[in-house]
């Protein structure tokens, strides 16, 4: 996907759990001393295939069909109809 994504992505990340821990630590007063964090990335060869692999499994449900937006429906309401999918709204 990208170069070095992972080991691009494991720096950031335990820079922000870095960030977080000095931040806890300091509002605590230093009364409690955080355990550091290993963080480690782990990716796998198929993870490009990922979101198409979510996607597919999501319209194979009978559900999928009933809360599609057709092109009749884009064209009669705009962009604005993606705002909302009561597909993904039973998620939260």
């Amino acid at each position: 996907m990208f170069r070095d994504f992972g080991r691009r992505l494991q720096r950031d990340l335990k820079r922000v759990v870095d960030a977080r821990l000095k931040a806890s630590e300091e509002l605590s007063g230093s009364r409690i001393k955080p355990k550091p964090v290993e963080v480690q990335v782990i990716s796998h060869h198929m993870q490009r295939y990922a979101v198409w692999f979510g996607g597919s499994m999501l319209a194979s449900t009978p559900e999928f069909f009933q809360v599609c937006h057709t092109k009749k429906d884009y064209e009669e309401y705009g962009p604005s109809i993606c705002r909302h999918n009561p597909v993904f709204g039973i998620m939260s």
